[in-house]
């Protein structure tokens, strides 16, 4: 049985990313909205280290990428997905067929962690978060020169460059581009416990610091979207802000988050590389994760069965139960 209905259930023991705490799950990165406190967690080791970060302890079992677990009646082999740091695609063999369920993923450079690689399958789970055309991200090396002209312009202005990064992943980004051009970087103590984790797998993270009430010299605060007190933050100073984000390229956010800059430095895969996973991993069937049915219009029109699901169980979301005979309708 290939079930999803909150979290990716195959056999009898193994599910992925569950919606809800389980005995045991294999869990694809340590972003909150795909861990959970389950009792015993498969996982990378940076994975499991991150999440005991944000979630406390838990009973970790580690997996390497490129090696294959076996479970009941399945085994599973996790990849880099290029996402965040330790982020894994998983690509599994059951009852014949190779699934593989990306997680999330990214195919462009991402200098805090492995590349993802495009693995063939017979099922794909693909997380399609921008699945639109106008989500085509620009080239990582200008869009890293574009962070680097914010922070030295604010500065030369005589103004505080803030820039708003989640806490798990995407600042440490930030931090590695910033520190490498010579900047100092200011985040949370959470952000600044999981640079530390970056550190202790070879990303060479250089001049960050916890954010305290020390003035920020010759660099940027870091916080996340959903900072609470960035108002009383340095008061009396003049501020520069920027949001770090996938969805700078979409106009109801940019009318949301109203900010000197928007920056689309995502950590998800562009509309383009969806299309080229497809297209190379050559499923016979797709289930498009998340985002917008856009790209499952699209993949339907070039001859792919492709449908729209979702993790969670909701009750306007159907069950999709995926049996052998009914594979390649």
């Amino acid at each position: 049985m290939i079930e999803l209905n909150g979290g990716i259930k195959i056999g009898s023991d193994l599910i992925l990313d569950p919606t809800r705490v389980q005995q045991s799950a294999a869990v694809s990165h340590a972003h909150s909205d795909h861990i959970k406190k389950h009792k015993t967690i498969f996982a990378t080791p940076p994975t499991l280290d991150l999440a005991k970060s944000s979630i406390g302890d838990f009973q970790g079992v580690p997996l390497e990428y490129g090696k294959t677990y076996n479970f009941n009646g399945s085994s599973l082999r996790p990849e880099p997905a290029g996402h965040i740091l330790g982020s894994a695609q998983f690509v599994i063999d059951y009852s014949g067929l190779r699934i593989v369920y990306t997680g999330d993923f990214k195919l462009s450079p991402n200098d805090t962690c492995a590349p993802g690689q495009i693995h063939q399958c017979d099922i794909l789970f693909i997380d399609t978060t921008f699945g639109m055309k106008r989500f085509n991200f620009p080239d990582y090396n200008y869009l890293k020169q574009r962070l680097n002209e914010f922070v030295e312009a604010a500065l030369y202005a005589g103004e505080i460059p803030v820039i708003f990064a989640y806490n798990c992943g995407k600042a440490q980004e930030v931090m590695k581009i910033l520190g490498d051009s010579g900047f100092n970087t200011y985040g949370t103590p959470s952000a600044y416990a999981n640079a530390e984790i970056h550190t202790k797998y070879g990303i060479a993270i250089k001049n960050f610091h916890i954010l305290d009430s020390r003035y920020p010299e010759n660099g940027a605060i870091i916080i996340p979207p959903n900072y609470k007190d960035f108002d009383s933050l340095f008061p009396g100073y003049r501020k520069r802000t920027c949001f770090t984000t996938g969805w700078a390229l979409y106009q109801s956010y940019i009318r949301m988050r109203p900010g000197d800059t928007l920056l689309p430095l995502s950590d998800h895969a562009s509309y383009n590389d969806l299309i080229r996973y497809v297209e190379e991993a050559k499923p016979k069937k797709i289930y498009c994760l998340f985002g917008f049915n856009d790209i499952v219009e699209v993949l339907k029109y070039r001859g792919y069965n492709a449908v729209k699901a979702t993790l969670a169980n909701r009750n306007n979301i159907d069950r999709y139960v995926l049996e052998e005979m009914d594979l390649f309708r």
